[in-house]
């Protein structure tokens, strides 16, 4: 459906930007401009991302990965450290303030945010054939352990809710990458919860179908393919210093 303004009220985006920098400014772009629905899946080099109030350096090796050249990035929202790259894709959920359709609409609640943006996957997942559930708040689950973690920011325009989702990873790379250093910090910032990952075994293409196809039973409309409109994409450029600055991404996100 097409709103007054001429473009889709309800849509579909893959990928959008290339490099987990410029990834990660979409994100912060879309989530400025959405004022409908929006359903984003996108995929990442090799990389490290950590929750807005983490220190990079307890939450990963940083040796390791500047020596693989893994870059270690800083996201807006909140929760622990996930591994991006290859086996693994990442599914955002854009809802605008005014939106409300089915069982999809804005929420201010985080723990209920969660698991409406959680039904979406499990049902993505049931047409795979892969039985998955939400363990609360943020982290679903198969038979074979942690599938997809979640993370949200709320704000009076519009909510994003995102998180990964494990097709066919190398789960011990994804672990080396995540495995939070065990020392004691400052309460103040966010510690990883290392838990048993598995792979779903879904394909890609198999993945994105199901997801449309889950989200406009959940919405109860249809939602068109669409890209990065020009103003998110112009946001997204102004935005792509601060994400490439090793000062937000590695230092002390409270200070500064």
């Amino acid at each position: 459906m097409v709103g007054e303004s001429g473009v889709p009220e309800l849509r579909l985006v893959v990928d959008g930007a290339e490099g987990v920098y410029a990834s990660l400014a979409l994100e912060e772009a879309m989530l400025k401009e959405n004022r409908s629905l929006t359903l984003r899946l996108w995929t990442n080099e090799k990389s490290v991302v950590i929750g807005r109030a983490q220190l990079a350096r307890y939450e990963t090796n940083l040796e390791y990965c500047e020596a693989a050249g893994i870059p270690v990035v800083r996201r807006i929202t909140a929760g622990g450290a996930v591994y991006h790259g290859p086996g693994n894709v990442n599914w955002s959920l854009f809802v605008g303030r005014g939106f409300s359709s089915g069982s999809v609409r804005y929420i201010w609640g985080v723990n209920e945010l969660f698991a409406m943006a959680a039904a979406v996957v499990i049902a993505a997942s049931a047409k795979c054939g892969v039985r998955t559930w939400l363990d609360e708040p943020n982290r679903i689950l198969s038979d074979g352990g942690k599938v997809s973690g979640m993370a949200a920011y709320v704000s009076r325009d519009g909510v994003l809710c995102h998180g990964t989702f494990l097709l066919d990873a190398d789960l011990e790379e994804a672990k080396k990458l995540t495995e939070p250093a065990r020392v004691s910090i400052a309460r103040r910032y966010t510690r990883s919860r290392p838990m048993g990952m598995a792979n779903t075994g879904i394909g890609l293409a198999s993945f994105i179908a199901a997801m449309k196809d889950a989200a406009a039973e959940k919405t109860g409309r249809e939602l068109e393919i669409d890209r990065p409109r020009e103003e998110e994409v112009r946001v997204m450029k102004s935005l792509l210093n601060k994400y490439q600055d090793p000062a937000w991404s590695l230092g002390d996100p409270f200070e500064g």
